[in-house]
Order: C-alpha cells, then structure tokens, then sequence
C-alpha cells in the first residue's frame, strides 16, 4: 500500500505540474462556469450492499455519465470561485478568507448549512464522508470503459450492483487573479477522478504539486486513476473545483 501511495503521489505531482507554467495570462473577464444544482430526474438511489446509497449520477449532471459540474469544498452555493483571502507564494497557501468553510472548518459538513447537496437536493442527499468513500473504494469492483473518447469507471458492489464513475478532472489554481484563480482547467479529464469528500484533513500537507502553509486545512478527496480504478486518498485545497457525487442513507 504504501508503494502504491507513493506512485500515485509521483502521479499528481506530474499531473499538476504539467498544468503550471503557462506563461499567457486569462481573460480577466471570463465568466466562471454556471452548474445546475437542480437534482435531475435521471437521479436514483443504488443500493451496492454497502452502509450508504449511492447516486448513479454526479452533482450537477443529467445522466450517469455526464461529468456534471465541478465545486468548491465548502460552498453551500455551489457557484463560487473566488480567491479573496487565499494567497500563494513560495511559500504556498496561506488561508484569510470566510468561503471555503473558512479558517476553522468543522471536521464534517455532511448534511450541514456547508453542504453543497444537502442545500439543493435536500429530502436527505448529502456529500459521502471519508469513511463512506473508502468503503467504496475498498468494496467494490472497479473496471475503466470508454466510448467515443470518453471514459468513466463501472463500480460493481458486493451485491452485483453498479454505478458509472466519470473520470472528469478537476479545476485549479493556475493564477493569482482573485475572481478568475481557480479556473485552472478542466485538466485531467478522462486520465484522473477526483472526487470531494465532506471530510476536513488535519495534517499538514506536503509537496504534491502546492504547497500548504502550517495552519491551512485541507479536505479529503478521493482520487482515481488507471484501467482498473487504482485510488489513492489526498488531501486538497478547499477551493479547487472537483466532483461530487452525493449519498443517501439508507
């Protein structure tokens, strides 16, 4: 296990990496992406024979393999990308904002006033905790598929029953522009999944591609990549754009 972590965070450093060092600035003007966050009626609750129900589709999307959209951990609204209060240097982040969950985040936002799913599907969705991702990941079956140039996993439970998993990547820090900072991407579609847990991480990151400064918190994510679903846990900053996929309890 512990190889494989280290390959996967060689990974992302390379990943990330190759994203960074762009030497045009953005448009200033461009107008973030909007998302719907209306739950779409090709939603289902699957029973996978885990502790949770999971969605067949991600937040924001209109069928299973639709990417759907990409949010911030953290915010309720679904719709924001700013970098007020978040600097970086070669120091790395350093965090003085109230967005994101703010400086102290609880430890979980499942089905809190922070949770993006809990606030616009309601009737008991919810993001998935870390604990709930890693029976997931560590459950289930997991096979890569393409059609068309697109890819996505199929995520087989203990009881025979599955999900579509998009591969859609992720948005990132790629500037230091205050409203427009986090529209790095998309990057990495169809090669990584990355996926917001409702989890806060209480250790101190190291170099993966950024860097965090002592006292910055950061979220869990899960992530995936490879024919057969490798997965890894990382620990991300909060205002990088991932995919949600939300749960039910059972």
């Amino acid at each position: 296990m512990k190889t494989i972590n280290y390959l996967f965070g060689i990974l992302v450093i390379l990943l990330m990496a190759a994203g960074c060092g762009k030497d045009d600035e953005p448009d200033v003007s461009i107008e973030p992406p909007v998302f719907n966050l209306q739950k779409s009626s090709a939603v289902e609750a699957v029973d996978l024979g885990l502790s949770v129900l999971w969605s067949n589709c991600n937040l924001g999307a209109s069928s299973p393999t639709d990417y759907g959209g990409y949010f911030a951990w953290g915010d309720p609204t679904g719709a924001l990308w700013s970098g007020d209060g978040i600097i970086y240097n070669e120091n790395g982040y350093s965090w003085n904002t109230v967005n994101y969950g703010g400086n102290t985040p609880p430890n979980n936002i499942s089905g809190t006033e922070l949770d993006v799913v809990a606030v616009h599907w309601g009737d008991g969705w919810r993001m998935p905790t870390y604990y709930e991702m890693e029976e997931l990941m560590t459950k289930c079956h997991w096979t890569q598929l393409e059609q068309a140039g697109v890819k996505w996993y199929e995520v087989t439970g203990p009881n025979g029953n599955s999900i579509s998993w998009p591969i859609a990547g992720m948005y990132f820090d790629d500037d230091t522009h205050e409203n427009t900072r986090f529209l790095g991407g998309p990057v990495y579609v169809n090669q990584g999944a990355f996926y917001w847990t409702s989890s806060i991480s209480w250790k101190q990151s190291d170099m993966r591609g950024y860097k965090i400064n002592p006292g910055v918190l950061t979220a869990w994510i899960g992530l995936w990549v490879g024919t057969e679903g490798n997965h890894v846990f990382r620990d991300y900053v909060r205002a990088f754009h991932l995919s949600i996929r939300p749960v039910h309890d059972k």
